[in-house]
């Protein structure tokens, strides 16, 4: 145990929206690193070790979200703030180049993060040769996004000297914590101030249904949330093109991209109404500027591709969509979810099934270090939560990047076809914008019929119904008793039957941990992941005694088959 593990806890407050989503997708996916977040920097020159440990030391000390833990207290989730104390950077000797340290890097971040015991912050010095390291920063995204990251290594390098020559720093006091932002969220939200936004977002994503694209594989039982990829680069000549020619004009980059991406996603699912999770920085004030924390929200935009427009008209859609969600982009994300009462099913997260997340390119800001050159080091993605992602980085109208695909699901090939189809619609429709979108080329899409076992999309993802016990709606089993007795105490009706669905009934995700923390006290383990998406009592007591059995079952034959 480190010391800054064994540091005091000063106090404990409410966590915010999102660190409680993370905290709830960390409890259905427990012992993976999904949710790491990860940053490396090249450091060639004269290093002394232990300044660079100062400097560390000093970062957390100024950023309380960096010495936060998340428990649960009671019916809610709580960051709970330890005293500043001593910060440890290991050094590793890494013989083997860049290479070997990339590929280290990428060993480490699969190690879990816990969120009650922290810290949830590590940073291991990799050491290269005598004058060249590559420092690993990696942060548990619960309290730290991809602005936090770049707050996280200029604060760092701008420390660096005044720790080394043991001199005061530059850097200003900061206005607020992570903390501050949290319970204002929460007072916005208590006070009815973001009551018109809810609205919006729950009429705006009313009925929407989840993205089905086709699989190349079966949906496992269990995911290893690993991705292919395949790189996208787009000329500035095209994204230009299409971002003058534009209906009303006021058309962004990402604006471009988000058409074609949902062109793309339409043309292989089938489905002429979907939802494209929009990333957006979260920081709607100037004194949230330079905090570390868990800012970014998602905006689900709700794209209607039905009536075959042309690609002109969908970007004067998506435009209107666009403009309309970043104006309402203060309602956190789990929020949009309870209004919008979306379907849910195990193991898949509600309303947006895919993101596109296109950044600017913009310089780090690093601090100089005397005698020591500074560069970034590019760590490729190796774990993926959704079944697909378009990363983009927009660079004066052209985009470049990669698209991401769920190697539980999809070959490498499918991965190079959608990067494919990305780049030739963007095309296509640059060269004609009046095209209609049943016209545009899209390489995935037309490979499908010759893909031979290729799953149609309601085949692809739909699961067996679980063998479930005789009976009507009333219990049967001692499991089903105890869990109508916990419905009626958490969700606070009066009739429960075995068949009634829990959200249905005004359930939420806090309401299903409640729920699964009461019965396991009760000596009934309840699977968290079945629980977050939609459920019967039936239904999730059949699937926790068949699991039982088959763990038993598997117990039992092993010694036979060895």
């Amino acid at each position: 145990m480190t010391q800054t593990e064994m540091s005091e806890e000063l106090f404990s407050l409410p966590a915010s929206f999102g660190q409680k989503r993370m905290w709830l997708l960390e409890q259905a996916g427990s012992g993976t690193a999904l949710y790491t977040m990860r940053a490396a920097l090249r450091l060639r020159g004269p290093l002394d070790p232990g300044a660079l440990e100062r400097a560390l030391t000093e970062v957390v000390a100024r950023h309380e979200v960096l010495r936060s833990v998340l428990r649960l207290d009671g019916n809610d989730i709580a960051q709970v703030v330890r005293a500043p104390g001593p910060v440890s950077l290991p050094v590793v000797e890494v013989p083997g180049g860049p290479e070997a340290a990339v590929a280290l890097a990428a060993e480490l971040s699969r190690e879990p993060f816990d969120l009650a015991a922290g810290p949830l912050l590590r940073c291991t010095l990799l050491r290269l040769a005598e004058d060249d390291h590559v420092l690993l920063a990696l942060v548990h995204h619960s309290v730290c996004d991809g602005m936090s990251l770049g707050v996280l290594l200029r604060e760092l390098t701008a420390l660096y000297e005044p720790c080394l020559h043991g001199v005061a720093h530059p850097l200003e006091e900061l206005p607020l914590q992570y903390a501050d932002y949290a319970v204002w969220l929460r007072e916005q939200v208590a006070s009815g101030a973001l009551e018109e936004q809810l609205a919006y977002w729950g009429e705006r994503l009313a009925g929407v249904r989840e993205l089905r694209l086709p699989a190349d594989l079966p949906r496992p039982a269990v995911r290893a949330w690993s991705a292919v990829s395949a790189p996208v680069k787009v000329a500035a000549p095209v994204v230009r093109q299409l971002r003058l020619t534009a209906p009303g004009g006021g058309v962004t980059a990402s604006m471009v991209a988000l058409a074609a991406y949902a062109v793309v996603l339409s043309r292989w699912s089938g489905q002429n109404d979907l939802v494209v999770g929009l990333p957006v920085a979260g920081r709607p004030e100037v004194d949230l500027e330079p905090l570390v924390g868990f800012f970014v929200n998602t905006l689900p935009i709700r794209v209607d591709l039905s009536g075959d427009p042309s690609f002109g008209e969908l970007l004067a859609q998506v435009r209107e969509r666009c403009v309309e969600a970043y104006s309402r982009a203060d309602v956190p994300f789990e929020l949009m979810v309870e209004r919008a009462h979306p379907d849910r099913r195990a193991g898949r997260l509600p309303l947006a099934q895919t993101l596109l997340n296109v950044q600017q390119s913009v310089p780090l800001g690093l601090a100089e270090i005397t005698g020591v050159t500074l560069e970034p080091v590019e760590l490729p993605d190796t774990a993926l939560q959704f079944d697909a992602v378009a990363d983009l980085v927009e660079q004066g109208d052209a985009v470049t990047g990669h698209v991401s695909l769920s190697a539980d699901l999809f070959a490498a090939e499918t991965a190079a076809l959608v990067a494919r189809s990305l780049s030739a619609v963007l095309r296509a429709a640059s060269a004609a914008p009046g095209t209609p979108l049943s016209a545009l080329p899209c390489p995935v899409a037309d490979a499908r019929p010759a893909a031979g076992g290729a799953q149609a999309p309601d085949e692809a993802y739909e699961e067996a119904p679980a063998a479930l016990p005789a009976g009507g709606g009333k219990p049967q089993t001692p499991g089903e008793h105890l869990l109508v007795a916990l419905w009626r105490e958490v969700l606070e009706v009066s009739e429960v039957g075995v068949h009634d669905e829990f959200y249905a009934l005004g359930g939420n995700s806090m309401r299903a941990v409640r729920i699964v923390t009461a019965a396991r006290e009760q000596g009934l383990e309840l699977p968290l992941d079945r629980m977050l998406g939609q459920h019967t009592i039936r239904e999730v007591i059949a699937h926790t005694e068949a699991a039982a059995a088959a763990a038993g079952h598997r117990t039992t034959a092993a010694p036979a088959a060895a």
